[in-house]
């Protein structure tokens, strides 16, 4: 009954219902004050009533085909949805072969089936981004369209898309009803929709019917390796995927609790299927940022080197599967400083799925961290493109600009990305970095002092003070992150030390954060607060040892 409820209210059937009651009734009434003043006999006014009654199934099936737009009469348009609050688009003119997938709707009588509902969302976002010539909103940007209200044209203007892929998911058991719709922004009529009645087993069919339909109603002309599709990748059985959707919200969740049991649900779906791919390169990439939250060197090192050894399982048991190269991309340059080969493998990632945007602003940190500014910054500009309502991904673009001294286009990202996400961890430390580097201490401590992570607030309120005069305010901080975070964070207490100008600790900590693989060294070569270091022969040593280019 309520996907019966989701489709009478899509269609605008319960508007016309009400507006049609309402006119029979005004009808009626006005009929039975004039008819017996003009002697008109009585049985006129049975004939009214019934064909009031016989008129009202016939209106509601003209409403639930026809409806009235911009552009005339259409079939089957739907009502506004439920969706994000409207942005300013960046553009006036949506990409022609653009597209946003919604959310599906859960309409399971289990609410816990909701993470089901928002898997098959993401995998048909993924399947879509492996179209070259489809440009496909991010998961970020689609997915903050959730539980709230906002017009389909003004989804289309925040996105920047032309269409939008909505539906519903309701599972019962290993049944499974999809229903799918393709939606113009601008008219709001309909290119396509389609009703799945199947069983889990045949889920991965139906993602790729769908993705298949979508390609046909956008009147694409694909090469055969561009069409999208599952084919030659591990399909797992109903039980393995539904560990693996779990796996993957959990993941998406990226905190220390989601890490943990993301990695637990990754591991169900090996012990149920040991060749899924998919599922390899989750868990390799959940135990690589749980190893963050480890108690010793020891323990961080072993729990990345299991890491790789599964993201490498993952592409040698399907070496067509671009999440599995961003996955072992990342391990690489991230916690290897493998940076040629962090390269080799995002270029293998976007040659398969080359609308994804997590390996497209992945692969803009390596590219900074190799001293290509100018490549880092194209890169990530092509990820808030494609995800405009990601604060992370505006957030990483203003490193980039602050680098190369930009800094009103990176007050401007900055300024995005909090106007999006007020509650964003890193924002604010970029917006102090950016008044520090200003000279305007006071106002970086204030936005220091917003940072979420101990690390990054401790490190900048040790730079502001110092900056600002207060000595000991300066040396108090910094005695605290020192006695605080040293396991994790030896790169931010290097920071630390450089901007105080004390070199010989700040090589120190640089050695200890390279020992430690320290996520932070990829910032080395192009970080501000490190530039005093520059004229220093063991920077230059320091280059040499993590393989990164001298100039």
């Amino acid at each position: 009954m309520r996907a019966l409820w989701f489709e009478l209210k899509r269609r605008n059937v319960l508007r016309m219902a009400l507006a049609y009651a309402a006119l029979c009734w005004l009808l009626l009434q006005v009929a039975d004050l004039l008819l017996p003043t003009f002697g008109i006999p009585p049985w006129v006014m049975r004939a009214l009533v019934l064909l009031a009654v016989l008129g009202f199934p016939l209106a509601m099936m003209f409403a639930w085909t026809y409806a009235w737009t911009d552009r005339g009469l259409q079939r089957e348009i739907p009502a506004a949805p439920a969706s994000a609050p409207a942005t300013e688009s960046p553009s006036a003119d949506p990409i022609a072969a653009s597209i946003a997938v919604l959310p599906l709707v859960n309409m399971s009588s289990d609410k816990e089936q909701e993470y089901f509902s928002d898997g098959l969302s993401e995998e048909l976002l993924n399947l879509l981004a492996q179209v070259p010539e489809l440009h496909v909103a991010g998961r970020t940007s689609s997915f903050s369209f959730k539980d709230t209200q906002a017009t389909i044209a003004q989804i289309g203007q925040a996105l920047n898309v032309a269409t939008v892929l909505e539906g519903s998911v309701r599972k019962s058991g290993a049944h499974v009803r999809i229903t799918a719709q393709l939606i113009e922004t601008r008219g709001g009529y309909h290119l396509w929709s389609q009703t799945y009645d199947r069983q889990l087993t045949d889920i991965f069919a139906v993602q790729d019917e769908i993705a298949a339909a979508v390609v046909a109603a956008l009147k694409l002309k694909l090469l055969p390796s561009h069409q999208p599709s599952h084919a030659g990748h591990h399909l797992p059985g109903p039980d393995a995927y539904n560990h693996f959707l779990l796996g993957r919200q959990f993941l998406n969740r990226a905190t220390e609790e989601g890490f943990r049991r993301a990695g637990e649900e990754y591991r169900k779906v090996i012990a149920l299927e040991p060749t899924y791919a998919a599922a390899l390169a989750g868990l390799a990439l959940a135990d690589a940022y749980a190893a963050d939250y480890t108690q010793t060197d020891a323990q961080m090192l072993a729990l990345r080197a299991q890491a790789r050894a599964t993201v490498d399982q993952a592409v040698t048991l399907d070496p067509t599967l671009g999440e599995a190269y961003t996955a072992r991309a990342v391990l690489r340059f991230v916690f290897e400083h493998d940076w040629e080969g962090g390269a080799s493998d995002f270029r293998q990632a976007l040659h398969f799925n080359p609308g994804d945007v997590m390996s497209l602003w992945q692969y803009s940190r390596l590219l900074a961290a190799q001293g290509k500014l100018a490549d880092a910054l194209t890169q990530a500009q092509a990820a808030t493109r494609l995800d405009p309502l990601s604060a992370q991904a505006w957030e990483i673009q203003s490193r980039y600009q602050i680098a190369l001294g930009d800094f009103a286009g990176a007050r401007a990202a900055l300024d995005r990305a909090l106007d999006i996400a007020p509650e964003h961890g890193r924002a604010p430390v970029g917006m102090g970095l950016l008044y520090l580097l200003q000279g305007d201490a006071a106002t970086a401590d204030h936005w220091y002092a917003r940072a979420d992570n101990a690390t990054f607030r401790l490190c900048g309120q040790t730079m502001a003070a110092f900056s600002a005069g207060h000595e000991a305010a300066s040396l108090q901080a910094l005695q605290e992150l020192t006695d605080t975070q040293a396991h994790t964070s030896a790169y931010q207490i290097a920071e630390a030390f450089a901007w105080r100008d004390q070199r010989d600790d700040a090589f120190a900590w640089l050695q200890r954060a390279i020992v430690q693989y320290d996520a932070g060294v990829q910032y080395i070569k192009y970080d501000p607060t490190l530039r005093n270091l520059h004229s220093d022969p063991r920077y230059r040593v320091l280059l040499q040892r993590i393989r990164l280019p001298l100039d």
